[in-house]
């Protein structure tokens, strides 16, 4: 698969035709003395990402066609690609409908169907989960990458289009932001491993992971730990005794009222019957007090006083009178003593029976006193109610161990697949081990043209190497290392040299997947910087013979000071037909890629 041209439906973008061979995006900065000047925005850079948008990657913040989405809005791309001689696709994307796709097959290359209406597949939606429907999962079938890897032709194309984020590392590009198990597993693919071990052991430590969190979750949310499962048994054979010992007690439990079946309707008769009794004794107490003064009141007829009485007044107390009046004070006196041996004997019958009624009241006080004194004893019921109550409290206390030890059963569980789960890793960590002692012819070429081309290039050693790291995941390392005084020195820690370490490593990997299923192209973003001329026409020269022999197409961008010089000093010699497009800063802004500055 190679570019083959990109253009717009906006004409001032500038159409951009690429030859299977090497294509220079070239830069021309013709204003270097203004400062103010965006001289080195000229689209060079930015290609790059609309390539990659082409190659249908979803539109995300940062990206200059979405940070500038009212500048492109009504833009429309088609890129031209060729998977053979007489086998073309164009694939066409606006920015503003930018999950709306359409795909044309042609036999022809070079086409503009701008005005074309008459496509294979018209605005498909990129997000659609129907693999006939699915534009990534057309292209993938149409190139035929699926043949191969078990992975969708977006999961290498950050290597062959490299920007100048992509330098630090040859393996793990700055597009890779997210686990490890999102690319490790895909290069360990490409470089003739068995990508599917990686990825198991990924999925099984992810696994793991999840578990033991759920664990940890439930562990402090149940407020149990799998160590203290030998307390909790402890603590469930103190509290079941601690529960007999209180039943016992409360089954014993001398209750009074109970005993007695005291009610309140045994209080309302007691008060009732005292009640009565108060008004018998009120009424008694006044009928003798009644008598007492009636017999009180009948003293007998005294004569001497009468006499005395005549005798002071000089009158003559007639012998007749006085026998008319000894008649009557007899018999009044046998009247008065008949009638008080009455109220005597009544008296004493209502004393009688007002003795009897303050007995009656006595023994009915007593009774109300005691039975009151039976519902108001504080001590009993506290008594009680502190057994009843500790015996509610250790039943809980019973119910949350047993509880606990339920729960202690699925925790358990949970850590026994945990510890299957460890010991199935310890096993995948065995087998990869095992997998990448045997190595990879795959990867024993890939490393030879690595070397041979770092050599041909920078005239120094490199290699591919991988070991397990700590967390035993594989690690791909790319080095430039010399023997010197049996010391292996690495000279790959400079940005320049990193550079052509991921620059040999992709042609590497072009030259060992030289079929039409897969790539046959790369765009290396500001390659050139940084070399020195010697190593810069080195890398030219080797880069036009690749393209040459193996059918590859390279593309890079470059600003004309980075062209190098012949040891003479004159201008190392680039064919025209090598510029795929010289961008410049001219004020019009018609020298850059899009007709405009952003």
């Amino acid at each position: 698969m190679k570019i083959s041209k990109i253009y717009s439906n906006n004409d001032k973008f500038r159409e951009i035709d690429l030859s299977d061979g090497m294509n220079i995006i070239l830069g021309r900065v013709t204003n270097k003395t203004n400062l103010d000047s965006d001289s080195h925005n000229l689209g060079k850079s930015t290609l790059i990402g609309l390539i990659d948008f082409m190659f249908l990657k979803e539109l995300d913040r940062g990206n200059f066609l979405k940070d500038n989405s009212k500048k492109f809005d009504t833009y429309i791309f088609f890129m031209e690609l060729k998977k053979s001689e007489n086998d073309f696709i164009t694939i066409k994307r606006s920015v503003k409908n930018n999950t709306k796709i359409s795909l044309k097959f042609h036999q022809k290359g070079k086409q503009d169907f701008r005005e074309c209406s008459n496509w294979d597949y018209k605005d498909i939606p990129l997000t659609t989960t129907d693999t006939n429907k699915n534009p990534k999962d057309i292209l993938n079938r149409y190139w035929g990458m699926d043949k191969i890897f078990p992975y969708n032709y977006r999961q290498y194309i950050n290597y062959f289009l490299r920007t100048q984020y992509d330098y630090d590392e040859v393996f793990k590009l700055s597009k890779f932001k997210g686990k490890d198990v999102a690319w490790k597993p895909a290069i360990a693919h490409l470089l003739g491993f068995n990508g599917d071990l990686i990825k198991e052991k990924y999925n099984i430590e992810s696994n793991i992971a999840a578990e033991q969190k759920l664990l940890d979750e439930m562990e402090e949310k149940l407020k149990i730990s799998l160590n203290d499962l030998n307390q909790i048994e402890s603590l469930l054979e103190i509290n079941e005794a601690k529960k007999h010992t209180l039943q016992t007690k409360i089954d014993n439990f001398d209750f009074y009222l109970k005993e007695r079946e005291l009610n309140r309707e045994l209080i309302e008769e007691v008060e009732t019957k005292i009640s009565y009794f108060n008004s018998e004794e009120y009424k008694l107490k006044y009928e003798v007090q009644k008598i007492k003064e009636s017999i009180k009141r009948s003293t007998p007829f005294d004569i001497q006083k009468v006499r005395d009485l005549f005798s002071e007044i000089k009158v003559l107390f007639p012998n007749q009178l006085e026998k008319e009046y000894t008649d009557l004070i007899k018999f009044n006196n046998e009247i008065t003593e008949e009638r008080n041996h009455f109220l005597k004997e009544t008296l004493e019958n209502l004393e009688e029976e007002l003795d009897q009624i303050n007995m009656n009241l006595i023994q009915l006080n007593e009774r109300r006193n005691k039975t009151l004194a039976i519902l108001k004893e504080k001590d009993s019921f506290a008594k009680f109610k502190v057994f009843q109550m500790g015996l509610v409290e250790i039943e809980n206390e019973i119910s949350n161990l047993l509880s606990k030890i339920s729960n202690y059963d699925v925790l358990k569980k949970m850590n026994e697949n945990i510890k299957s789960k460890i010991e199935n890793l310890k096993t995948q960590i065995e087998d990869i081990e095992k997998h990448l002692k045997n190595g990879s012819e795959t990867f024993k070429k890939i490393n030879l043209d690595f070397s041979n081309l770092v050599d041909e290039i920078l005239a120094e050693t490199a290699v591919l190497y991988y070991e397990m790291n700590t967390a035993k995941n594989i690690e791909f390392k790319a080095k430039i290392v010399s023997i010197e005084d049996e010391k292996i020195t690495s000279k790959s820690e400079g940005y320049s040299y990193r550079k052509m370490l991921c620059v040999c490593f992709d042609l590497a990997v072009l030259l060992n997947y030289n079929i039409k299923e897969f790539y046959q192209f790369v765009y290396h973003d500001g390659s050139l910087e940084s070399m020195s001329n010697t190593k810069k026409i080195r890398y030219i020269d080797k880069i036009r013979k690749l393209c040459s022999d193996n059918d590859i197409q390279y593309i890079f961008t470059a600003l004309e000071d980075d062209i190098p010089r012949n040891t003479d000093g004159s201008l190392y010699e680039i064919d025209e037909s090598e510029i795929a497009i010289i961008l410049d800063d001219r004020e019009n802004n018609k020298g850059r890629l899009f007709g405009m500055s952003f």
